[in-house]
C-alpha cells in the first residue's frame, strides 16, 4: 500500500502466451526423462508365515504363496501395481513379459492412480 493512500495499489495481471516455442521447450525437458531410472519389482506371489515359523526355517523350506503355479506375476513400480506378466528365463536369468498394463483409469478405480512418495 501506498504511504499516502489507504486503497492498496491494484495493477492488471498478465498471462504468458502458450505459442508453439514454449511447447516445443517442454518435449525438450521430457526428453530429459529418458534417461531417468525406476524400480521395478516383480512379485510372485504372497504368503503370512508366524514368526515362529520364519525362526525355524533352515535351508530348503519351502513357501507355499497365494498363487498357483504359471499364474502371472505383479509387476509394481514404487509400491503401485501397473501391470502382470508371466515369467521366462532368458540367458540363465529370470525375466518377466509383460502380458497385461493396466490403464490409468483402471488404476484409478483400484484405488492405486497415483504413485505414493
Amino acid at each position: 500500500m501506498d504511504k499516502f493512500s489507504d486503497q492498496p495499489k491494484v495493477s492488471k495481471l498478465e498471462l504468458e502466451s502458450f505459442d508453439s516455442t514454449q511447447q516445443g521447450v517442454t518435449a525438450i525437458e521430457l526428453k530429459r526423462l529418458n534417461d531417468v531410472s525406476i524400480e521395478l519389482r516383480a512379485e510372485l506371489g504372497r504368503c503370512k508365515v508366524p514368526l515362529r515359523e520364519v525362526l525355524g526355517w533352515k535351508k530348503d523350506a519351502i513357501l507355499t504363496m497365494d498363487k498357483l503355479a504359471g499364474e502371472n506375476v505383479d509387476v509394481y513400480v514404487r509400491e503401485t501395481r501397473f501391470a502382470s506378466g508371466e515369467v521366462l528365463v532368458v540367458e540363465d536369468n529370470f525375466a518377466v513379459r509383460l502380458t497385461e498394463l493396466l490403464t490409468y483409469l483402471e488404476r484409478v478405480k483400484l484405488g492405486l492412480g497415483r504413485v505414493s512418495d
